[in-house]
C-alpha cells in the first residue's frame, strides 16, 4: 500500500489552525462562587476572561461568571 503524501501548510495557515478565531467574544469577570476552572481555564475570583456566548452561557447562569461593568453614564450636573 501506498502512503498518501501530506500537503505542506505555511506557517501562517499552522497558526490559524492552531489559535481558534473568537468571534463576539465578550470579556467576563469571575464571580466568587466559581470554581477553579471556569470554561476550561484556571481562574480565581476577580480575574477577567473571554469568551464566546456559547462557551458563558453555562458558566452564567451557574453564577460563576457576570458580564464585565459598563462604564456608568456621565452625570449632566451642570
Amino acid at each position: 500500500m501506498a502512503k498518501a503524501s501530506r500537503a505542506k501548510s505555511s506557517p501562517a495557515e499552522t497558526a490559524a489552525v492552531g489559535a481558534p478565531v473568537e468571534t463576539g467574544a465578550k470579556t467576563y469577570v469571575v464571580t466568587e462562587t466559581a470554581p477553579p476552572r471556569v470554561a476550561g481555564k484556571r481562574v480565581k475570583a476577580g480575574d477577567t476572561i473571554t469568551l464566546t456566548d456559547d462557551q458563558a452561557r453555562a458558566e452564567l447562569l451557574a453564577l460563576h461568571i457576570r458580564p464585565e461593568a459598563v462604564e456608568p453614564p456621565a452625570s449632566n450636573d451642570a
